[in-house]
């Protein structure tokens, strides 16, 4: 019985020794896993737990997560992740694990968001204003979202802006604006200029429209003769020049131009011709001389809209020039110019302007000119019928018409060729 009773004590003590031990549990999954806009480069993951370090990571598959960043214990419960670090995907969770000595919790997961920016915006018109301002309209087209109304759908980042192309070739911004908003009036701008529309994102990428606006220049030019007479048409020369690009001149054809005259400085201008110009070559704007004036050509503004461009010039004028008229003889004096003894010959003298006016009558005598008084002209016409008698001899006239105003317009003097006669 001793043996025993030995035994069992020796049992009992190694029994105690073998006690199994108790293993320690894992950390409680975190909750409350929430993801928000930090700025616009940065996306925020929060979450809630009992004081451990965490291990944060994405999930683009249920099966498969990539890590982020760790967060230790003594600090705040946030995670900042650029968003260049997302793959732009439909399904994106962020997940969360406790990190404890003996071991992990089960991940706990965000709710569901995709990193998709908005669509490119579509220009839809441009025009310019009288104050050379550029209104631009445009539309936002909608794209299909695989997790609609997520955290962070309407990121306050989301916008669009519009860029000009200065020049030098930089690029500058010229504003941004709300995702709802759908038009703008941009300040005049140094020409030429390309203005873009920029759908921005934080998620990166920024798609362009693929629509721009050019708002370029559209010089002119005008040769007009100093003089002409009266009723002759005035051989006028006008050119073009556009640029929408920096040093490129463009070839463009059927641009609306009109030439414009006044009598005088204090004068309202007047159209009297409208052609189609064009940047190739010299082009006739030309008009009947029909007194003194001063000539301009005026381009006005225009818009043009050809395949994936608006080009938009503004209006645009020559410098003045001016052109005298003066008064036109037409064919006239002795019919015949000679003739015998006893024939018989006349005398004729015609104008335009075809007014009533008194003209000047001047005779060749002893190498001068001698007035022999005024001749009176009948809507622009004198005509005398004359026997030539016993007397040979040679006369020599000329006429002098003087300034006129026809139609509110200065006709300038004139004189007109010599008239001989030779009687044989």
């Amino acid at each position: 019985m001793r043996k025993f009773a030995l035994a069992a004590t020796a049992v009992a003590a190694l029994t105690v020794g073998l006690q199994t031990p108790a293993f320690a549990a894992a950390p409680d999954a975190p909750t409350e896993v929430k993801v928000s806009w930090a700025d616009s480069g940065h996306v925020k993951v929060t979450w809630a737990d009992n004081g451990e370090a965490n291990e944060v990571f994405v999930q683009y598959t249920p099966t498969s997560e990539i890590k982020l960043g760790d967060v230790v214990s003594t600090a705040a419960n946030e995670l900042l992740i650029p968003t260049g670090t997302f793959q732009n995907t439909d399904h994106v969770r962020l997940t969360v694990r406790a990190i404890a000595a003996d071991g992990s919790s089960p991940s706990a997961l965000s709710p569901e968001f995709d990193t998709w920016g908005p669509a490119a915006p579509v220009l839809q018109d441009a025009n310019l204003l009288a104050n050379l301002s550029t209104q631009l309209q445009w539309t936002r087209p909608a794209g299909t979202d695989a997790t609609p109304n997520d955290p962070l759908d309407n990121s306050p980042y989301e916008g669009t802006e519009v860029t000009a192309v200065r020049p030098n070739g930089t690029t500058a911004s010229l504003g941004t604006y709300e995702v709802g908003t759908t038009s703008a009036t941009i300040a005049p701008q140094p020409r030429p200029t390309t203005l873009g529309l920029t759908a921005l994102t934080p998620w990166g990428g920024d798609p362009k429209a693929v629509k721009t606006v050019k708002l370029g220049t559209l010089g002119a030019g005008i040769t007009v003769p100093a003089s002409a007479l009266y009723s002759n048409r005035l051989a006028i020369k006008s050119t073009l020049d556009l640029f929408t690009s920096q040093g490129r001149e463009e070839r463009a054809s059927g641009i609306k131009v009109e030439l414009q005259a006044r009598g005088k400085t204090t004068d309202a201008w007047k159209t009297y011709g409208r052609y189609d110009g064009n940047t190739t070559t010299a082009f006739d704007t030309g008009m009947a001389a029909q007194g003194n004036r001063q000539y301009r050509l005026f381009v006005p503004a225009r818009k043009v809209v050809s395949g994936n461009v608006i080009v938009l010039t503004p209006a645009t004028s020559t410098s003045v020039k001016s052109s005298k008229t003066f008064v036109k003889f037409l064919p006239g004096g002795f019919n015949p110019s000679v003739v015998r003894v006893g024939g018989r010959s006349t005398f004729s003298v015609k104008i335009s302007p075809a007014v009533s006016v008194k003209v000047q009558l001047w005779g060749w005598r002893s190498g001068t000119w001698i007035a022999l008084g005024d001749l009176p002209l009948t809507k622009g016409s004198y005509v005398e019928r004359g026997d030539i008698e016993t007397e040979r001899y040679t006369l020599r006239l000329r006429v002098v018409a003087p300034t006129l105003v026809v139609n509110g317009l200065t006709v300038s003097a004139n004189t007109s060729p010599a008239y001989n006669l030779t009687v044989k």
